[in-house]
């Protein structure tokens, strides 16, 4: 049964054999080209990593403009800026104001010394890069700009040290497409060819013959996961040669949210199979939810601060946590719990398969 099916769904099938191991890997070319490069018009988003009452009036300022967002950071500042939260972080160092004040006094004397602020940046981002050239801008003139209001003319040079966190989009992106595989396979094969068999009553005819209906289900199955790991393999394979991701970074991780996500999307998909009879509205579904969790999950582009109504169907959907566990080992993760809201979509599924699957209409 199963080599049949492998010579059915594989061998026979050259749209299969394209859609679900060829067409991950040309994907993963296609994105990198266009999203490795690209600019974006944001507003800005700024981290400040410190404390001092002379650029809290500045940036109170700025915040009038609705073009600034500051916030405020206590700890982990590079968590906050590698999961996107913010764009540039301007660490401010101990007893800045009375620095500045001392800097101000001696500004035309040999004892002057300028004040070092850092400025850390993901070069890679070009977000990151202009947010980063207008605060340097910022900071050149702070001392001009807030002097202007004290009706002070004295200036008290700042100096900015740049720093750099590294961000690499095909490591962010490695993850997004593994699960990508996963629903591709379950949402364009594996759930529309279970509901052709039901129409063409292929299953009926399998519930009355000494061979299980069951065991063709967990053929069936088997033939699904075989098509995501051959994907796979040849994603691995580019990933590491091509674009120099370490595929092997904390293995196990990998393997253990890659099944993980198998198992979620596959009973979602069989659940979809067991509702519908007509395999053209699998289809649709499947088309609408492929979407739904690809974009709304965060595969190519952070939308945990986004809109709230994206947000929200960020937050709910089971694709956001399962390809964020996978970004664990690149430091790209930004959700905590990645098992609990996939689970309930497993269970919910699995609930519904065995409400449904007792009837033998829906066979």
């Amino acid at each position: 049964m199963i080599g049949a099916l492998i010579k059915e769904e594989l061998t026979r099938s050259k749209e299969a054999l394209f859609w679900f191991v060829l067409f991950p890997t040309l994907l993963t070319v296609i994105l990198s080209s266009i999203f490795g490069n690209i600019e974006k018009n944001l507003n800005f988003n700024v981290g400040i990593f410190g404390n001092s009452k002379i650029i809290d009036k500045i940036t109170e300022n700025l915040s009038d403009s609705n073009q600034f967002n500051f916030i405020q950071l206590n700890e982990n500042f590079e968590e906050a800026l590698l999961s996107g939260k913010v764009d540039v972080v301007i660490k401010i160092p101990d007893n800045f104001d009375s620095q500045f004040q001392r800097s101000l006094i001696l500004s035309k004397t040999n004892l002057f010394k300028p004040i070092r602020v850092e400025l850390v940046y993901i070069p890679e981002k070009d977000e990151s890069k202009i947010t980063k050239d207008v605060i340097s801008q910022i900071l050149t003139t702070m001392d001009i700009e807030y002097f202007k209001v004290s009706s002070s003319w004295k200036e008290a040079k700042v100096r900015y040290v740049e720093k750099t966190s590294t961000f690499n989009y095909y490591e962010y992106l490695f993850p997004a497409v593994i699960v990508m595989s996963i629903m591709s396979v379950v949402f364009f094969g594996y759930t529309p060819g279970i509901s052709f068999l039901k129409k063409r009553g292929v299953l009926k005819r399998f519930a009355v013959t000494p061979y299980s209906l069951n065991k063709f289900y967990l053929s069936y199955t088997i033939i699904a996961v075989i098509q995501v790991f051959s994907g796979l393999i040849l994603l691995y394979i580019v990933e590491a040669s091509v674009y120099k991701v370490n595929v092997f970074n904390h293995f196990q991780n990998t393997i253990f949210y890659s099944l993980f996500g198998i198992i979620v999307f596959l009973a979602l998909g069989y659940m979809m199979a067991v509702l519908f009879k007509n395999p053209e509205s699998t289809v649709v579904l499947g088309n609408i939810l492929f979407q739904v969790f690809m974009f709304m999950g965060g595969f190519y582009f952070n939308v945990k601060n986004s809109s709230p109504i994206i947000s929200f169907i960020s937050s709910v959907i089971p694709s956001t946590y399962i390809v964020d566990a996978l970004r664990i080992p690149y430091g790209y993760s930004v959700y905590k719990n990645h098992i609990l809201v996939p689970s309930l979509w497993l269970l919910f599924s699995i609930l519904i398969i065995f409400l449904k699957r007792n009837k033998i209409n829906d066979l």
